[in-house]
């Protein structure tokens, strides 16, 4: 776990006018928001640095600190000081699919541009900022060499795949959880059809890996020929040789990355504050100029031509039925564990 001070040296060009209608009134107010904020997040730092960025722009002189780690070393690190909390905000490693399970670490509250977002928060807690999408990382050496052109989740049956395919664990990986609810939105939840695409790449030696991210770097580093991953964690090894990153032509789904602000936390007007910045249309423009690898959600933004993870409306998509998903998840992850271990063991 690392901690750090973010401080922005952002082109003055790049800001001027972003905020011009809000700063200010932001400038004036700052002090009553007061001079500090800490964060607890597992995000990237060049995530980071872009999603600081609306705050720092309208509060230049709030000083944010930053506690880096991944979601499980975070949270129980929030449970322990749930009496007397350290940070005000948890950014990142949150979802709707969450449902109640957080709800007593969080303050109630939502940003006022919830209804811009592409997929609303519902839960009362959580402010949605971007949507981690369901992908392929692909080899294209050694597709190539075996004469494949993988787009599909039958294609990731041949049998000229056979141990060469990595993922997850889905008990522990929230990756892992969101591919499998990619398969169940594509062929139904819980149906025969979605199983036997999830038996037949267990049969296929699908090597289940220790970590998310060893699902996009060890195809990259040329272990495996395709992984099935995450959209903004792929996206980390685009221009490595021989890599792409591919949405399943069968139709993708994602799930929201959300944010919440800590409850009982030091800072809770800072806290507001940048929640409203981030969620808001100027916002999320200023990030887009400074990070293209995260879907960011407010409806009145189009990605940028520069952007990197394809844009929305070329990109099949399929509904996702999140509630549904949400309360078979226990019974769906029973039934995986029984699978796996009567073809792994």
């Amino acid at each position: 776990m690392r901690k750090f001070i973010v401080t922005l040296l952002v082109v003055l060009i790049s800001l001027s006018g972003v905020f011009a209608s809000g700063s200010k009134e932001a400038s004036a107010s700052a002090s009553g928001i007061g001079d500090s904020l800490v964060i607890y997040t597992s995000n990237t730092e060049a995530e980071i640095a872009a999603m600081t960025a609306p705050f720092q722009a309208l509060y230049p002189d709030v000083e944010i600190e930053i506690v880096n780690g991944s979601f499980g070393e975070l949270f129980a690190r929030l449970q322990a000081e749930k009496d007397d909390p350290v940070a005000d905000i948890m950014l990142g490693g949150l979802s709707s699919t969450d449902g109640d399970t957080y709800e007593s670490y969080f303050m109630e509250y939502t940003s006022t541009h919830n209804d811009e977002q592409i997929a609303p928060a519902t839960n009362g807690y959580y402010s949605v900022y971007g949507m981690s999408t369901v992908c392929f990382a692909v080899n294209t050496r050694l597709e190539k060499e075996l004469g494949l052109d993988i787009r599909s989740y039958e294609d990731l049956l041949d049998p000229k795949l056979k141990g060469r395919i990595i993922f997850s664990d889905p008990n522990s990986s929230s990756a892992a959880w969101n591919n499998l609810c990619n398969i169940f939105s594509v062929y139904g939840v819980d149906t025969d059809e979605a199983w036997a695409i999830i038996e037949g790449l267990m049969k296929n030696g699908m090597v289940v890996g220790s970590s998310s991210s060893k699902c996009f770097k060890d195809v990259a580093n040329g272990e495996y020929v395709v992984g099935l991953t995450y959209d903004n964690g792929a996206v980390t090894m685009l221009g490595a040789p021989d890599y792409e990153m591919r949405y399943p032509e069968n139709g993708t789904s994602g799930k929201d990355s959300c944010f919440a602000i800590i409850a009982n936390c030091k800072h809770p007007e800072a806290a507001k504050a940048f929640v409203e910045a981030m969620t808001s249309k100027e916002g999320t423009e200023l990030m887009y100029s400074m990070y293209g690898g995260v879907r960011f959600t407010n409806s009145l933004v189009s990605e940028p031509d520069s952007f990197q993870l394809g844009k929305t409306s070329e990109i099949k998509w399929v509904s996702r039925p999140v509630a549904e998903l949400t309360e078979k998840k226990d019974a769906i992850l029973e039934k995986w564990n029984a699978l796996y271990a009567s073809i792994y063991m």
